[in-house]
């Protein structure tokens, strides 16, 4: 009764004479017309607007440039979706889950000496915000530095076929084929890259499937993901006041679709390797730690790419490292068995964990890894779901 008597104090005159019997039955048939009026209009919208089958609702991007589309028609649910449109699906989509993810290993004239990655990720809910996390190591002395940012809504300019992300020193941006990453860390740290979009453009697909830039997770949802994994990049690192010019090959991931991350933990590499091919390989886990799905793509030097069938890889972990600071035990070092070969991953650093307790409520661990055994090379590895896993037994190197 509180209620109604809130909304009866900004009545007209007229009202306040009416009794209150039939006020109230006045108030409950506006009520029943206006919930009837929506009522009718969800379910013509639905009917109108939603694609066929179960196939989650993604939203739609602006006429495109150039569309990756399916080589034949598919039952999959995947098929129903809009195919990837590039440049306009650079832009943000307002999905349930978006991330743009940079990793790279920096070289100066003297040899590799830094290795970084910047993650921006933008979830809508009941609320949107947006979350950026930045990591630089020096390879050399095994000193980190990260940092991380939150705030609601998305904190990006208007951008038609792109993205330009800041927040206090910090910018990430891809402009006309142009990216720029900017970051200010903790401990007197900086860098600042330019970098340019290069082939291969690689549209992530699960195999045997038809839709290329499009991943079915199952219960978890579907996602669109693309990758360029060779981008030439350019700048400046400074550490304690003193600047290096460096240069190197970056990875550049954009993920985003009706998700849910927390479902299920994963380990992802992506490794550029020295026949000039690059392999992105995802093991996706249940909160028991169970492997539930593994896949990945191959891309060769000539951009050509395989998707990988879940019985062609193997992953075995061989070696753990335990964060003094949480306690988390993260396998670290693998052999991963492809069809190209075997190969035995190590860290560069085994202290690469990211704690983004403030931020995104995770904790992960996201580092630079050497490449060894039939052909060698280097890229990162990112361990994601494991503080979930505390207090089960590990899986066994």
């Amino acid at each position: 009764m509180k209620y109604f008597g809130r909304k009866r104090e900004g009545y007209s005159r007229f009202g306040r004479h009416r009794s209150r019997r039939s006020r109230r039955r006045a108030l409950v048939r506006g009520v029943a017309f206006a919930v009837l009026v929506l009522a009718i209009g969800a379910i013509a919208w639905y009917f109108a607007e939603s694609p066929p089958d179960s196939a989650p609702r993604l939203a739609q991007a602006d006429a495109p440039a150039r569309t990756v589309k399916a080589a034949v028609t598919s039952a999959e649910r995947t098929a129903a979706l809009p195919p990837l449109n590039l440049p306009t699906d650079e832009a943000p989509h307002g999905s349930a889950m978006e991330w743009w993810y940079y990793n790279g290993i920096l070289d100066a004239d003297d040899g590799p000496r830094y290795a970084f990655h910047v993650a921006v990720f933008v979830a809508s809910s009941l609320v949107r915000h947006t979350v950026m996390h930045v990591a630089l190591t020096d390879l050399r002395t095994g000193k980190r530095y990260d940092g991380q940012y939150k705030t609601a809504g998305v904190a990006t300019a208007s951008v038609r076929e792109g993205f330009d992300f800041r927040q206090a020193n910090w910018r990430f941006a891809r402009l006309a084929g142009s990216h720029t990453l900017q970051a200010d860390l903790d401990g007197g740290a900086a860098f600042t890259l330019d970098l340019a979009d290069a082939p291969p453009l690689v549209a992530h697909r699960a195999a045997g499937s038809d839709t290329p830039g499009l991943l079915d997770f199952g219960s978890s949802g579907v996602s669109y993901y693309y990758s360029r994994p060779r981008l030439p990049a350019s700048g400046m690192v400074e550490i304690g006041g003193r600047s290096t010019q460096v240069r190197g090959t970056v990875w550049y991931d954009h993920q985003w679709g009706e998700f849910d991350v927390l479902e299920l933990g994963w380990n992802w590499f992506a490794l550029h390797l020295s026949d000039g091919s690059d392999l992105m390989i995802y093991e996706l886990f249940d909160r028991a730690g169970r492997p539930v799905l593994t896949a990945g793509t191959h891309t060769l030097a000539d951009g050509s790419s395989t998707p990988l069938a879940r019985d062609s890889v193997q992953l075995q972990p061989v070696r753990q490292w335990t964060s003094p600071a949480t306690g988390i035990k993260y396998p670290v070092a693998w052999r991963v068995s492809v069809p190209a070969g075997t190969l035995d991953v190590e860290p560069f650093v085994p202290n690469a964990e990211f704690d983004a307790g403030i931020t995104s409520a995770n904790v992960y661990w996201e580092g630079a890894v050497k490449v060894g055994g039939a052909l060698t090379g280097q890229g990162f590895l990112e361990l994601s779901g494991y503080e979930r896993l505390k207090g089960l037994p590990a899986r066994s190197p």
